[in-house]
């Protein structure tokens, strides 16, 4: 971000600009006024870590996880140890633990020697003895906090998106990449584990791989050739040693292929979309800032040093935030660490030029993209806190009844009735529809299936506290809405119908997130909701199924080959009627809470 100087005499001007000159040369770990972006003289910053830094603090992390922090800068793996990375479970326990670096993606990682402690606050911190390869240090340390859960990562990770997309036809300088559904251990993410090869003669192709934190994406970069050969069919291929932060590896390589053009991309990218819009007024003090890129970014080259916020009456007070990447809507975001100041106007500013955002072909955003709002006195809907059931893709109470042939992609369980209750795998020995893990509280279910009671009930407790947390009178007056859903777009904020929610049949129901994919959606329906075939959620605008949440006083029931996102959290029963589509969680609770019937469906938990 350009400084903005009050000019009140050339003079004064001429001290001033001596002075900050001096004071950089001076080191000590201080960031000199002149210059922007990456330059040498610019301390280093944390840019997005794992879990991630945000307000309120991250919850149910699973307690086989580990900490990672990236970095803007090339750091000094040296400066990088346990002493000056450290996690706390709680606040004053220090955890053992090792500290590794992966220069690549400039992130540093911290492996606990141990399972985290299950339901604790857990706070990391990164010292001002991190330095930078060139002797900076952070100037001042960054401290996050995350809440762990009461269950470990068992759940494979997977490749959700790719560019160039499968059969594809690519720029000759084009980088290459593969978006995670969860946060992948660096070091893992490398020249073995993603590799480009040629499809006719299997030649492969020299390349560098950097992993993003932010972005949830590795990105394979060729380097001999530099440029990819025209006209010419490529295969990549991620392999399963790739793992998660849990240690968990793909269950299968993810492989796809695409053709180059016979020309390089020189086209730059340009912000299409921000949010919020620019001189927005009242905007809620919790809310994220985020820019839309017309085409896919290098993820690496967005970080807290080339997308900031600041109070527009002190440019240079950047506030503390992280900066994530959604690769998929190609949507940046600020994301600070608390709430903006009330009454407060803010000026946003995505970097250009040399030292700013950049596209995978490595053309840059021609100028800085700056834009303004101002801050209200109150908050946006906050996320629906899932705890531990955040795993789950059914949880049941009473029973769970399977018609073959489903996908279930997350866990399954049931409490507090008993195993034998749970019917209907196609081989009770290794429940082949669930990818993720049967969870029952006794012997008598498949044979599939894990006892383990005391999980079991950590995860309704949580599922009981997300239904009351959704329906509580503190998140504001919802808006009004009819019975009747089909037709409608709806914003975030919360929304609730007096009686029932119904889809007509083929109706479709649009949320828009207005480029924001840190935008909450919180609808609920006294009694039951009810979608008919071939209805349809629609997601636009960077929405997240993640971050859409239903919950009914009474029966959830989704119709003949419909098509739901979001969680879904009922006082009774859940049935997914023949081919229904849920991209979300399945989850009920409370003294009446009944069966989830899944009638041939797929259930995919969603990506953070």
């Amino acid at each position: 971000m350009r400084p903005y100087l009050f000019r009140t005499s050339a003079v004064a001007w001429l001290l001033a600009l001596v002075a900050t000159l001096i004071l950089g040369g001076c080191g000590g770990g201080q960031a000199p006024i002149l210059g922007t972006g990456n330059g040498i003289g610019l301390a280093p910053k944390v840019s997005a870590t794992v879990p991630a830094a945000l307000s309120p603090a991250v919850s149910g992390v699973a307690f086989n996880t580990r900490v990672t922090a990236a970095f803007t800068k090339a750091m000094n793996p040296a400066t990088l140890t346990t002493s000056t990375f450290t996690l706390a479970c709680p606040a004053s326990v220090a955890v053992a633990g090792s500290v590794s670096y992966d220069a690549n993606g400039r992130q540093a990682s911290f492996l606990p020697g141990a399972n985290l402690p299950p339901n604790t606050v857990c706070v990391a911190t990164i010292t001002t003895g991190a330095q930078d390869t060139g002797g900076l240090a952070l100037q001042s340390a960054f401290v996050w906090s995350f809440v762990t859960g009461s269950a470990i990562d068992a759940t494979a990770p997977r490749v959700v998106s790719v560019v160039p997309a499968q059969d594809a036809v690519a720029a000759t300088n084009t980088a290459v990449t593969a978006t995670f559904s969860e946060d992948m251990a660096p070091e893992t993410i490398n020249s073995s584990s993603f590799t480009l090869k040629t499809t006719v003669g299997n030649t492969p192709i020299v390349g560098t791989v950097a992993y993003s934190v932010a972005a949830r994406t590795a990105t394979f970069r060729p380097t001999s050739p530099s440029t990819l050969p025209v006209n010419t069919s490529f295969t990549a291929t991620v392999t399963t040693a790739a793992t998660d932060v849990a240690g968990n590896p793909m269950a299968t390589n993810k492989v796809w292929t695409f053709t180059t053009l016979d020309a390089n991309d020189t086209t730059a990218p340009t912000v299409i979309l921000v949010n919020p819009v620019d001189t927005g007024s009242a905007i809620c003090t919790n809310k994220t800032v985020n820019a839309t890129f017309s085409e896919a970014m290098d993820p690496l080259t967005l970080t807290t040093a080339t997308v900031t916020l600041a109070p527009s009456s002190d440019l240079n007070a950047t506030i503390t935030a992280v900066v994530l990447y959604d690769a998929v809507g190609k949507i940046a975001s600020i994301n600070p660490s608390a709430n903006l100041a009330p009454s407060t106007a803010y000026t946003a500013t995505v970097l250009g030029g040399t030292n700013g955002v950049k596209d995978l072909a490595g053309n840059a955003l021609v100028s800085d993209k700056v834009w303004q709002f101002t801050t209200g006195t109150s908050e946006c809907q906050l996320p629906v806190p899932l705890g531990s059931s955040s795993n789950f893709a059914i949880l049941a109470s009473a029973a769970i009844t399977n018609i073959p042939t489903s996908i279930i992609t997350g866990d399954v369980g049931l409490t507090p009735d008993t195993g034998a209750n749970i019917t209907g795998f196609s081989s009770p020995g290794s429940c082949p529809e669930i990818v993720g893990h049967l969870y029952a509280v006794d012997a008598a279910g498949p044979a599939c299936a894990l006892i383990d009671a005391t999980l079991l009930s950590n995860a309704k407790t949580d599922a009981l506290a997300a239904f009351t947390n959704a329906t509580n009178a503190v998140r504001g007056t919802p808006t009004p809405i009819s019975t009747n859903l089909s037709g409608l777009t709806l914003y975030p904020g919360l929304y609730q119908s007096g009686t029932t929610i119904d889809f007509s049949a083929g109706g479709i129901v649009t949320l828009d997130a207005q480029g924001d994919p840190n935008a909450v959606f919180v609808i609920r329906a006294a009694t039951a909701i009810t979608t008919l075939s071939t209805s349809q959620v629609v997601l636009s605008g960077g929405a997240k199924a993640s971050n859409v949440f239903w919950t009914a006083g009474s029966a959830i029931t989704l119709g003949a080959n419909s098509i739901m996102k979001g969680t879904m959290v009922a006082a009774t029963a859940i049935t997914l009627q023949t081919g229904a589509n849920l991209e979300g969680r399945a989850l009920n609770q409370g003294a009446s809470a009944a069966a989830i019937t899944c009638d041939s469906c797929t259930i995919t938990v969603p990506t953070p």
